[in-house]
């Protein structure tokens, strides 16, 4: 072997050799070498190539002259196959000798020849590798002699060899057999042995089967009977189900329950298969998946879980109405990390819906409002187009992106009840995630229980979470089986242990939570009968959220949060006075929690709205029986609210009892123990009652007669209020609550004896870097001054301008100063004040955001925001919620007004001054507290409100002082005092020319010389109180004569005591109508007094009532216009053809919308947002808003209100009678423009006498006839009536002004002639120029000023606010 290896190695070196030989053969063709061949001179390099083959190929020794070579290639192929054919491993040893100079040459070379000749180059090559070749194969020839001999040597041996194997092969086949006959055996043996042991296990496997099978078959059994039954079924099931997902989550819980029935009933009385009593619940979701869903940190509710049902099942994008957040944290933990969420006033956030929707994410958009981008309305519609066969395509703002199938949305609003488009509506499923009554009190019971006993509720909780898993398990094992069993072959069924393990499994884990379960409840029962005991802790704080959530009703600023409610609910349980028994705890907790809730809430709420809060919470708590007061019903309760009336019965008490009053007592006496009321009061005493209705206080006096007994019931004694003098109620309210309400007094006078520096430094407690303070402005109020002092003692170093707190007043440019500020602050811990943001709207969004971004960042911890604003809608209801709300109102009343003002100034600086300057700021100071107080008598006061301030008191008390000082004369400049404090400071505010005519009025009478001795501060009272002003002094007895000063009444500011009783009617008609729009609509309210009906029914049979009463109204003016002459077409025919062109306008726009609502009642058209606030005003029977914007100005209720419209239409159709001739007395309260009336008598006193119309003024002579006697047109002008005056009498026997009546409100005037006269700058003493509007609002509905005699000063009439009313809502 060593010699063949030896051998084959020296031969694998020649063999290269050879090869190349014989690849220079293969590259010769015939036309290279009769190329080579034809040369005629040929080089000397291929004379040798020649010469070398010759001497190899032919063994030529002499001859090897070119033509030698020429005549060897003179037949090419043949010369080819010769050297094919050459063997190279025979070569005489001469011939190698011969080659050897030659193959030593230097040009003897494949590449030297190239240049030569092609084939003498391969030749060339030829020659040298054959040598090459030669001379290593004759080293090898020796040892392969060898290796030929050593072969045959082997293969001798090797023959041998075969023979002894061969006889041992006949031997081994032999035991092979036998071998092959033993292992037969064994393998039937093992066989028999297996098919034993597989018969037993099949058997023990058959056994485990059949007795798992037998625990399942009960449970299959009622199954199978179920699924059959759902065959059935199926189609009403299914039905149900799809119109539950379809329609009913945008509704609340009653809502959906009526719905429920009613599409049961429906399918029912189709005869569609349905199964009894279907819950679509049930059908769309099963108890594990509910289980699995509350795990998630779904509220457990039945709206919560409805909800989610919904949200899985819905084919359309889900739109959550989720303002406490309740759903969106559910969708956060039930995707997880995997979900998207955007705002839309994120940065580039439609970058992210795309590259969601391109990578099949799921996106939630939060904090949606009523409009969602309109580039967004493809994704909502899914309106996807289809390329090729599986790509989808979908086109955003004219881009077109990807669309993966695995997209899903989810689309969120904070707003509690939106708007939305139809279009919206049909792309999505509104889904109502707003918090129920039964939810919020199940997570505030959850809540209290962990701070009170934290061990139960942990107990609770993983109680319930193990319920919940078991559930989840159960069945996850019960359908991995029922999959086994259905994929199992029954041959091979036995073969199948995971089949048989997972039965066991099924069997052990289901007979184990059936255990837990037993267990569970029993442990439940005994931690729910601890719970429970806290169930009126958890009830309270419920009804409390749901309280105070409302109150954005009446006011936008008034919003509060679900996290910011239990915020303060948990510091009032940590600060609830600590009990041994369980019961008195809770009752301590629920005392605390109620006045830190309330405190929290009043103190951002403005003074008007306070009693109302209160009021609302009284009520809330007297219906739910937490009073010791029984509830009387909703009857009385709807009473007192709406204060209805019955106006066909006549006034037999009319001489002292107002009709308003005997109309409602005429409603009283339908209520349960009233019956006998109007009798009592007509017949059987009508004198004490006289005396008790003109009591100053008749809520501290007790009624006449039987009637006393109201004493003991003041909720029932209310209601006589309500009827008789309205004026009290809120009076009588207030201390009802005192006496109603537990602690009640500490609620009606919560933070009274507090200056509004201690309610700002208890407040700042309930503070941090996310919750700022926010200040509802109200005119004359500022509060930095507090807050910096606040930071004094709060700030560490205490607070400083520009270092570590910045005030921004909000304006144009000021958004990046105060971006600016917020950062720095945010950073370092600044206090950064925002006054007045309300002046950007917009900006308040971004500052939402950026207060959000502080948020997740985490601020320094002394960071603190402090906002301002007037109240405004534009506030966004995100700052609103998380802020701790202050209002801080100037205070109310004319002595404490007067005492801030005269404080203002400082005793020093007072003392040094002359005794002319303390005076005359003396009564400045009174002057302002009169303008300041003045407004809380609405229209009688002022026609418009006016931010009266003490810096208008500081800017006069300056040009006093400049004046005096400066003034060498010793007499003082009235008049340029008065021009300057009413047309300049007070009267730079003042917008209505009447409202400057009552301040110079004031000026006029306090601003003379009397005033720097002594002078009557209670004007024109004549001698029904005096007041004179203290004689110049110190600063001292200045403050004594405030303080000493007799209580307010309506003769400090010239006005009658009537006054105060018209205030305080508009307050208590303001009280009640916030409290109806604050009950919840729905529900239905008692079955008393016709009130059994819900607000859609009520709204629904008034909808028909009103369309039928004015369907038929329609006055034909175009044929009345066509039937007159050009001659009989005067000014007169014009305004009332103008008056039927409105009514037509305003009967037309009733008959549309009401025509309109009933199709929506139908269900033939869908309710918009104008339809839903139609049904509002129908329900609470106030007048819908594009009704009043195209009839007449009133402030009549909605009855009142067409009763109105039927006389109005009753004066035009006897004009349409007669066009020709206008009425003999024309009530222009019954028109909607009298402006046009008063000026058509002036047109006609220009034809006559050929005046210029702007020179003329309508002059009014006041007739002492009714309307009955006027049987003629007058000569001049015309008569008019349905003037009432307002603030005085008319006089009929001096024909003049008198002071009114105790407790009468409106002197119905006689027939007025109107004419036109010249207009006059000369005033007349005895005339009193008495402004006209057209109802007791007054502005903006102003007529003309009308001319009344009066033997007083005309500017007593002018302060009291006299003025004559068209209109004043209801009949004398």
């Amino acid at each position: 072997a060593a010699i063949k290896a030896e051998a084959d190695g020296e031969l694998s070196e020649a063999m290269p050799a050879m090869q190349k030989a014989e690849e220079a053969v293969n590259c010769l063709t015939k036309a290279a070498i009769q190329e080579l061949k034809n040369l005629g001179k040929p080089p000397a390099a291929c004379v040798d190539v020649t010469k070398a083959v010759l001497i190899m190929l032919k063994h030529e020794k002499k001859n090897h002259e070119w033509k030698a070579g020429q005549k060897m290639m003179n037949d090419p192929q043949k010369f080819l196959d010769e050297v094919k054919a050459f063997d190279a491993r025979e070569i005489p040893d001469w011939v190698l000798d011969a080659l050897a100079p030659i193959l030593a040459l230097e040009y003897f070379n494949k590449k030297t020849m190239e240049s030569k000749s092609t084939a003498a180059a391969f030749l060339c090559d030829w020659v040298i590798n054959v040598v090459k070749f030669n001379s290593i194969y004759k080293k090898v020839a020796p040892l392969m002699a060898k290796v030929e001999e050593a072969t045959n040597t082997k293969e001798e041996a090797e023959a041998k060899l075969a023979i002894v194997l061969a006889a041992l092969k006949v031997v081994q086949d032999r035991v092979a057999a036998l071998n092959e006959k033993l292992d037969t055996a064994k393998a039937d043996l093992a066989k028999a042995e297996k098919d034993a042991a597989d018969s037993q296990e099949k058997l023990a496997l058959a056994e485990r089967l059949v007795n798992g099978l037998a625990d399942e078959y009960k449970r299959w059994t009622i199954t199978v009977k179920g699924l059959k039954q759902q065959g059935l079924t199926l189609i009403g099931d299914c039905s149900l189900a799809s119109a539950f997902v379809g329609y009913i989550s945008p509704f609340s819980s009653s809502f959906r329950m009526d719905l429920r029935n009613t599409w049961a009933a429906d399918v029912q009385n189709r005869g569609i298969p349905c199964t009894e009593g279907a819950d679509p619940l049930t059908i769309l979701a099963s108890e594990a998946e509910i289980a699995t869903w509350k795990n998630e940190g779904l509220p457990a509710d039945r709206v919560s879980v409805e909800n989610a049902a919904v949200v899985t099942s819905c084919a359309r994008w889900p739109l959550m109405i989720d303002p406490q957040l309740q759903g969106v944290k559910w969708i956060k933990q039930r995707v997880g990390d995997d979900l998207q969420v955007v705002q839309f006033t994120h940065d580039r956030w439609l970058n992210k819906v795309t590259f969601a929707i391109t990578m099949g994410k799921i996106l939630l958009l939060e904090a949606v409002g009523q409009e969602l981008e309109a580039i967004l309305e493809p994704v909502l519609a899914r309106a996807t187009v289809r390329r090729g066969r599986n790509q989808l395509i979908i086109k955003i703002g004219g881009e077109e992106f990807d669309y993966d199938t695995n997209f899903q949305l989810y689309i969120q609003s904070k707003l509690a009840n939106p708007h939305y488009r139809p279009e919206i509506a049909a792309t999505c499923t509104i889904v109502n995630f707003i918090v129920t009554p039964s939810g919020l009190e199940e997570q505030i019971l959850a809540m209290v229980v962990n701070t009170e006993k934290p061990e139960l509720e942990q107990q609770k909780q993983t109680l319930v979470r193990q319920q919940n898993e078991y559930m989840v398990t159960l069945s996850k094992l019960e359908d991995d089986l029922l999959e086994q069993l259905s994929t199992a072959d029954p041959a091979t069924i036995l073969d199948n242990i995971a089949l048989i393990d997972g039965l066991e499994v099924t069997k052990k884990t289901s007979n184990e939570i059936n255990e837990q379960v037993k267990l569970g409840v029993e442990t439940e029962k005994a931690i729910n009968t601890s719970r429970e005991l806290y169930r009126p802790v958890a009830a309270e704080g419920s009804m409390l959220f749901f309280l105070i959530i409302q109150l954005c009703i009446i006011e936008h600023m008034y919003q509060y949060s679900l996290d910011s409610f239990t915020s303060f609910m948990a510091k009032a349980m940590d600060k609830a006075p600590a009990a041994e028994e369980l019961e008195e705890r809770a009752a301590n907790l629920i005392a605390t929690i109620r006045m830190t809730i309330f405190r929290w809430v009043v103190r951002g709420l403005f003074e008007r709205h306070k009693l109302t809060f209160n009021a609302l919470l009284t009520f809330t708590l007297l219906k739910l029986g937490k009073l010791k007061e029984e509830y009387p019903g909703d009857a009385p309760i709807s009473f007192l609210f709406k204060g209805p009336m019955r106006t066909d019965v006549e006034n037999t008490l009319g001489d002292w009892l107002p009709n308003t009053a005997w109309f409602a007592v005429q409603k009283l006496i339908e209520l349960d123990g009233f019956d006998s009321f109007a009798q009592n009061m007509e017949k059987d005493a009508p004198t004490r009652f006289k005396e008790w209705f003109n009591e100053v206080a008749p809520e501290e006096q007790k009624l006449p007669l039987d009637w006393k007994r109201l004493e003991n019931e003041p909720l029932k004694k209310m209601l006589v209020l309500r009827c008789l003098r309205p004026d009290r109620i809120t009076i009588a309210m207030a201390d009802w609550i005192r006496g109603a309400l537990p602690n009640g007094r500490d609620y009606m006078d919560c933070d009274g004896s507090s200056s509004f520096m201690a309610v700002l430094t208890n407040s700042y407690e309930d503070t941090s870097p996310a919750t700022p303070i926010f200040f509802i402005l109200s005119p004359g109020s500022d509060p930095v001054q507090e807050v910096e002092k606040m930071g004094q003692t709060k700030m560490d170093p205490p607070l400083k301008l520009h270092l570590n707190y910045h005030n921004v007043a909000m304006g144009q440019g000021q958004d990046v100063v105060a971006m600016a500020k917020l950062e720095m602050g945010h950073k370092d811990g600044h206090w950064v004040m925002l006054q007045n943001i309300h002046l950007m709207p917009s900006w308040c969004v971004t500052l939402e955001k950026k207060m959000d971004n502080f948020n997740v960042e985490g601020s320094h911890p002394a960071f603190r925001i402090y906002l301002s604003a007037d109240p405004s809608k534009g506030i966004p209801i995100g700052i609103l919620e998380r802020a701790v709300k202050l209002t801080n109102e100037p205070p109310t009343g004319l002595n404490a007004n007067l005492r801030r003002g005269f404080a203002f100034f400082n005793k020093e600086d007072f003392e040094e001054r002359d005794a002319k300057v303390k005076a005359i700021l003396f009564g400045l100071c009174h002057f302002h507290a009169i303008m300041l107080e003045r407004k809380k008598f609405g229209p009688m006061g002022y026609n418009m409100m006016y931010p009266f301030s003490v810096g208008d008191l500081r800017d006069s008390a300056s040009v006093l002082y400049n004046y005096l000082e400066n003034n060498q004369s010793a007499k003082i400049p009235w008049a340029d005092l008065r021009y300057i404090f009413g047309e300049v400071m007070y009267g730079g505010h003042i917008v209505d020319d009447w409202d400057r005519v009552m301040c110079k009025c004031y000026l006029e009478y306090f601003f003379v010389d009397e005033i720097l001795d002594e002078t009557q501060l209670v004007p024109y009272a004549e001698d029904k109180l005096s007041l004179m002003s203290p004689p110049p002094g110190p600063h001292e007895k200045y403050l004594e004569f405030i303080e000493a000063m007799p209580g307010e009444t309506p003769l400090f500011f010239g006005m009658h005591p009537n006054a105060e009783i018209n205030y305080r009617t508009v307050q208590c008609n303001n009280l009640f109508d916030m409290l109806i729009q604050l009950q919840p609509r729905d529900t239905s309210g008692g079955e008393e007094a016709g009130e059994s009906q819900s607000p859609m029914a009520r709204a629904e049979q008034l909808c028909s009532d009103i369309l039928d009463d004015v369907r038929d109204i329609k006055f034909p003016t175009d044929d009345i216009s066509k039937s007159l002459s050009d001659e009989e077409k005067g000014p007169f025919q014009f305004v009332f053809l103008q008056e039927a062109d409105y009514m037509n306008g305003l009967v037309g726009e009733m008959i549309r919308s009401l025509s309109e609502l009933q199709l929506g009642f139908r269900g033939e058209l869908t309710m918009s947002e104008q339809m839903e606030k139609l049904v509002d005003s129908l329900f609470l029977e106030k007048i819908p808003e594009w009704w009043m914007k195209l009839g007449f100005p009133t402030v009549r209720s909605l009855a009142s209100w067409l009763a109105n419209l039927k006389e109005r239409c009753e004066q035009l159709d006897n004009w349409c009678n007669d066009p020709v001739t206008i009425p003999k007395v024309t009530d222009i309260s019954r028109l909607f423009n009298p402006q046009s009336f008063l000026t058509a008598i002036k047109q006609i006193t220009c034809q006559v006498q050929s005046l210029e119309l702007n020179k003329l003024q309508v002059v009014t002579e006041i007739t002492k006839r009714d309307v009955k006697q006027i049987e003629t047109l007058a000569r001049e002008g015309a008569y008019v009536c349905g003037l009432y005056l307002e603030g005085a009498r008319w006089d009929m026997a001096a024909n003049s002004l008198e002071d009114s009546k105790p407790k009468e409100m409106f002197c119905k005037m006689p027939v007025v002639q109107c004419k036109a006269g010249m207009a006059s700058e000369k005033e007349d003493k005895n005339i009193y120029q008495c402004p006209t509007y057209c109802t007791p609002t007054r502005r903006p509905y102003y007529v003309f000023p009308a001319q009344l005699r009066t033997k007083y000063p005309p500017p007593k009439w002018t302060l009291a606010g006299v003025a004559l009313i068209l209109d004043i809502g209801f009949a004398l």
